[in-house]
């Protein structure tokens, strides 16, 4: 007998894991059928972190008969026939939703802008803090957006949720390396009734192969684009103030873009200051679609509302993602 945590806790476990600490392994559909919902299990600490107060442990059973109440915790039932692969093990008899499982469960909850995101950030090659919010560091991916599409579509018919999963997972981008990075894909992935000023194709850190000569440039044979437009063979870049400043970091990065022009790529270069404000967006959305060619959309009120909320509600410093 185990605990099993999942929703907004497995999305924190999973969100946090730091680079150095392995990926467990999968757990058999078993053992979650054996998982119970008891205080006394709760209070011996096994779990990686507990219940606390306004922030209440996630845990899931199989039947309502394994529900107890308990303090700080919710419980939730799931009498889904699941697919194999849904759960990880972890220490002590306890099992965690997998970040496929965990992408179905938040879908009960969250709204398309934030599974969307909640996506990215699963597919993503870094962790953040456990406030929810900030970059801690680099990280493996966690899952893949083919692992999630393979996992919906192994679901049984109608399975609650999952409809609102395949829609979000159509504007996931993965392998993004910053909370920056899925920001842009974001705005730029998502379609303009969504709020977005898209759709663009966006591969994310994506390898690009370098002829000779730019290989002695770069002391590599091969450079990775932050956010790649194959469409418009175009390199998003989001230049930090972390990562781009020093004169080693700005020689390498000019030395990339001048590499990345004489291949024929075109760059652009986002800073924090391009894009703080939704004026300041819009403007540098301008630049962009001039360097690549695409035609300045007239949007309508509506999808104009939507991108101040969409900028608005990405850009709240107080919100977190569990």
């Amino acid at each position: 007998m185990g605990l099993c945590i999942g929703y907004e806790s497995a999305l924190r476990y999973w969100l946090t894991k730091p680079a150095d600490e392995a990926l467990p392994e999968p757990a058999t559909i078993g053992r979650f059928k054996q998982a119970e919902a008891i205080a006394a299990l709760v209070k011996e600490g096994t779990l990686p972190f507990g219940p606390e107060p306004g922030r209440p442990l996630h845990l899931v059973v199989c039947d309502p008969a394994l529900k107890h109440r308990i303090r700080d915790c919710q419980v939730h039932v799931c009498r889904t026939d699941l697919p194999p692969g849904s759960f990880r093990s972890l220490p002590q008899g306890n099992i965690v939703s997998s970040p496929e499982l965990t992408f179905l469960q938040m879908a009960s909850t969250a709204s398309l802008w934030q599974l969307i995101e909640v996506g990215n950030y699963l597919c993503s090659t870094f962790s953040i803090s456990d406030k929810g919010r900030g970059y801690t560091g680099k990280r493996e991916q966690l899952v893949s957006t083919t692992l999630l599409g393979g996992f919906l579509s192994a679901l049984p018919p109608n399975t609650y949720g999952a409809n609102k999963a395949r829609a979000a997972l159509e504007y996931v981008v993965e392998l993004t390396a910053s909370p920056k990075e899925s920001q842009l894909a974001m705005h730029y992935r998502l379609p303009s009734e969504l709020g977005g000023r898209g759709p663009i194709s966006i591969a994310a850190n994506q390898a690009i192969q370098i002829d000779e000569h730019g290989q002695r440039l770069l002391d590599s044979s091969r450079l990775v684009g932050d956010l790649f437009l194959p469409d418009f063979d175009c390199d998003l870049e989001f230049d930090s103030i972390e990562f781009h400043t020093g004169r080693f970091r700005l020689d390498h990065t000019q030395a990339r873009r001048n590499v990345l022009e004489a291949m024929g790529i075109k760059t652009v270069s986002a800073t924090e200051g391009q894009i703080n404000r939704i004026e300041k967006l819009d403007d540098f959305t301008w630049l962009l679609e001039e360097r690549i060619g695409l035609s300045h959309p007239v949007y309508t009120r509506e999808e104009r509302l939507a991108q101040i909320d969409l900028f608005d509600w990405m850009n709240d410093p107080q919100r977190i993602l569990f």
